[in-house]
């Protein structure tokens, strides 16, 4: 028990609130490649920015976010990405998780945008 309250409380120390992402330009084929997630706080909870790029960006799309401790999901609507759910852990350094659609892993790093 008293393991659990520990691993709790290392939980809370997280920041959870910031910019997630692996997109970056990709000088071979002139593309933008991967995902971005922004969370943010509300009144009425957590929110994720989402925007994932295969060549050409999505249109980002803003969903509710269940956050406990560290752990993160979150349900992209079919329309907008076919990857569905998506479960993860944060760190102080990055949100590692992945899809249940289809399994896809993703690490994104804690630091700007790339759009800025």
């Amino acid at each position: 028990m008293v393991a659990v309250r520990g691993a709790d409380a290392s939980d809370r120390k997280v920041k959870v609130t910031g910019i997630y992402s692996d997109l970056a330009y990709n000088q071979e084929g002139g593309d933008v490649l991967g995902t971005e997630l922004f969370i943010v706080l509300s009144r009425q909870g957590y929110y994720v920015l989402f925007q994932s790029s295969e060549g050409e960006p999505s249109v980002p799309v803003l969903v509710k976010a269940k956050v406990s401790g560290s752990s993160i999901t979150f349900e992209l609507p079919s329309e907008a990405d076919p990857r569905g759910e998506f479960v993860g852990k944060i760190t102080n350094d990055e949100v590692i998780g992945s899809f249940k659609a289809n399994g896809q892993t993703i690490h994104l790093k804690r630091k700007n945008s790339y759009w800025q």
